[in-house]
C-alpha cells in the first residue's frame, strides 16, 4: 500500500540543516538535524518527548565503516546536548518521538536494545556505544509485538532518508571471485565501487615476520590494528591464528582485500582467480 511522508522545514534559509518528517498514517515523528542545530530542534513541537535517536558520522574509517551511536532519552533533544560536549565524531542526528507520547521508558529501552543489536550485524556502520546491550528487556509477548510495530515504522522512515543499517546486500547478478590458493577460504565480489569480502571468510592474522619488512612493519601494524578493531566491533570472530568474518567487509582495492585475507602483502589481481576480467570490463 502506498504511504505518504510529509516534510516540514523549520529554517527556510537552510532547509537541509533541519527537517521534521512523518508518515501521515502514524503518530511517530522523525527529526533530522545537523549538530549545530541541536538547540533549534529542541524548540520544535514534540521534540522533548520520549525518544530514541541515532548520531551519525559523515566520514568512513579506514575499514570503510561510518560511526554511529544509538541512544534513548526521556527528554528528547534535551538529552542529546550531553553528546555535543563528549562525542566528537557525529555531524548529524535523527531522532524519533511519538506525537501522543505513547513511548515510555520500556518502549525506548527495547528500541535502543533492538537497534544496537541490529547494528552489530551491519556491514556499513560501527557502533560508538561503549557498553552495547546484550540482554533483551523482559517484556510480555503483547508489548513486544506492539514495540516491533513502532520499530518497523522507524525503519521505514530511516529508509526514506536513505539509511539502511544492514545494506551492502549482494546483487543477484554479481559474481564471486575465489583465491587461487586452496590455503585460503574466502570469496569476494565487486559492487558499487568496492571489493566486498563475504561473511564467513577465513582471515589469516599477519605473521610476526612482517615486522621486519622494508616498510618498517607498517603493513603488519595496519593489518593487526584493522583486525583488532573489527574483533572489538563484533564483525570478526577471533579463532586464534585466524578469524572469521561475521559481516560483509568492503575494501577500496582488490589488493587490500587480498592482504586482509592472507595476512601478507598481495597483488589482488593475481591472488584471485578470474579477477582480471574486471579490468577488461567483461
Amino acid at each position: 500500500m502506498p504511504r505518504t511522508i510529509t516534510y516540514y522545514y523549520p529554517d527556510e534559509n537552510n532547509p537541509s540543516a533541519i527537517k521534521v518528517f512523518q508518515d501521515r498514517s502514524s503518530q511517530i515523528r522523525g527529526f533530522y538535524f545537523k549538530r549545530d542545530y541541536l538547540k533549534d530542534v529542541a524548540k520544535e513541537d514534540y521534540a522533548t518527548n520520549y525518544a530514541v535517536y541515532f548520531l551519525f558520522s559523515d566520514e568512513a574509517d579506514t575499514n570503510g565503516f561510518k560511526t554511529i551511536y544509538i541512544g534513548q532519552s526521556k527528554l528528547g533533544a534535551g538529552r542529546i546536548g550531553n553528546h555535543d560536549k563528549n562525542k566528537d565524531f557525529w555531524t548529524y542526528c535523527i531522532m524519533f518521538v511519538s506525537d501522543n507520547n505513547i513511548f515510555d521508558a520500556n518502549v525506548i529501552d527495547y528500541m535502543e536494545f533492538h537497534f544496537i543489536n541490529l547494528l552489530k550485524k551491519s556491514s556499513v556502520y560501527t557502533l560508538d556505544n561503549t557498553e552495547p546491550r546484550n540482554k533483551e528487556p523482559n517484556l510480555s509477548s503483547f508489548d513486544k509485538t506492539t514495540y516491533q510495530t513502532y520499530i518497523q515504522q522507524i525503519e521505514f522512515l530511516l529508509k526514506a532518508e536513505g539509511i539502511n543499517f544492514i545494506e551492502r546486500e549482494k546483487k543477484p547478478d554479481v559474481k564471486y571471485y575465489l583465491p587461487k590458493s586452496k590455503n585460503y577460504n574466502a570469496k569476494v565480489y565487486f559492487q558499487d565501487g568496492s571489493f566486498v569480502v563475504e561473511a564467513g571468510a577465513v582471515v589469516h592474522k599477519p605473521k610476526e615476520a612482517l615486522k621486519n619488512w622494508s616498510d618498517e612493519g607498517r603493513l603488519y601494524q595496519r593489518l593487526t590494528n584493522d583486525i583488532n578493531s573489527l574483533i572489538d566491533d563484533k564483525k570478526l570472530e577471533d579463532l586464534g591464528e585466524t578469524c572469521r568474518t561475521l559481516v560483509k567487509l568492503p575494501f577500496s582495492s582488490i589488493s587490500s582485500a587480498a592482504a586482509f585475507i592472507s595476512g601478507a602483502a598481495q597483488n589482488g589481481w593475481i591472488f584471485f582467480k578470474d579477477i582480471q576480467e574486471l579490468r577488461r570490463g567483461e
